[in-house]
């Protein structure tokens, strides 16, 4: 009886290894699989740059005259009030002591009548004629001292002579630019950005920004976003952005100076889910995603609702979440139900 008793219980061992189930690793499909994160829709940009001072300013005389005093060279930093640059005064000093002398003997003239006028001893109309007279007078002395005033020429800001345009006994005209000043402080890197990434400056904010001077090449400085332009340049049709950035202390930023904008441009669908490009189906004008379980390897068509994106990925705005396993790549001729497992190279 034991004999027969062991006898079946080997027997049934043996039919349990017959029916156990086959691995199924090898008929799953390869593809290559993602799990869904969110951000990743920052990508680095690099742009040639023209440094520039963030405040620049040609410093003109507002009249003509030969420069007897140029107090500046190239380099220098001048305080606001400093003076610049000073014309020859001999014209405008004759003038305003002769505007001053004038204005004198009108004066007296205007007292002398105001006393006889009460007096009765001249008429009144006499005395409204002194008065408009010592008036004008008094207008040509302003004038004349305005335009002695004018042969100096003055720093209206504090900062650094970057270009001097002029020299000492040079005959300049009005509004002809003696020297460049610019602030000493903050620059900014203008750059030329194509129509592709300001079609989306709503959408794609400037993160991590910094610029790389030519002249200090293994240093960068972060910059902030200044401003960009609205209408395109005629010969690239780019469109000219400013990042200003604080150089170096002592450095010298002179105009035409050459640097590397190297910035980030980032989405406000950063917190979103992101899935890459090549995991969208399209069916019938929707879009969908091939969702994988975790537990059984298959899969499932999920449609998602995405948004704009850069860099190969797109935000999903619906449909999946944080997290999720889908068919990254591989998606042709797959269908609902299928298994399948990560792609691996041999």
């Amino acid at each position: 009886m034991l004999r027969i008793f062991v006898s079946l219980i080997f027997t049934c061992l043996i039919a349990g290894c017959d029916n156990a189930p086959v691995p199924e690793e090898a008929d799953r499909r390869p593809v290559k699989l993602y799990t869904v994160a969110t951000g990743g829709q920052a990508r680095t940009y690099e742009f040639p740059a023209i440094i520039e001072a963030s405040t620049s300013s040609d410093l003109t005389f507002d009249v003509p005259g030969k420069i007897v005093r140029l107090t500046v060279d190239q380099g220098d930093f001048v305080r606001a009030g400093t003076v610049i640059a000073q014309l020859d005064q001999t014209i405008a000093r004759n003038q305003l002591v002769q505007a001053r002398e004038q204005y004198e003997a009108a004066q007296d003239a205007f007292r002398r009548a105001d006393a006889l006028v009460g007096e009765g001893a001249i008429p009144r109309a006499v005395h409204v004629q002194r008065e408009t007279q010592r008036d004008t007078a008094r207008a040509e002395l302003d004038n004349a001292r305005e335009q002695l005033e004018k042969t100096v020429l003055r720093a209206p800001f504090s900062g650094r002579v970057a270009r001097r345009l002029t020299e000492p006994f040079e005959y300049v005209s009005p509004q002809q630019p003696v020297v460049t000043l610019q602030t000493a402080g903050s620059a900014k890197a203008v750059v030329q950005v194509p129509s592709s990434i300001v079609a989306n400056a709503e959408q794609r904010a400037p993160i991590n920004a910094a610029i790389a001077l030519d002249s200090l090449p293994d240093r960068r400085f972060a910059a902030r976003f200044g401003s960009f332009a609205t209408d395109a340049t005629r010969q690239s049709l780019t469109y000219e952005a400013t990042f200003l950035f604080d150089p170096p202390s002592g450095a010298l930023i002179l105009p035409g100076m050459t640097g590397t904008l190297h910035v980030e441009l980032d989405t406000d669908d950063a917190e979103m889910p992101a899935v890459p490009l090549e995991a969208i189906v399209g069916r019938d004008e929707k879009t969908f995603v091939w969702r994988v379980d975790r537990r059984t390897g298959a899969i499932a068509l999920r449609r998602v609702t995405v948004g704009k994106g850069a860099g190969g990925m797109l935000p999903v705005t619906a449909g999946i979440g944080r997290g999720d396993l889908i068919v990254a790549a591989g998606v042709a001729n797959l269908e609902e139900g299928m298994k399948v497992r990560p792609y691996e190279r041999d």
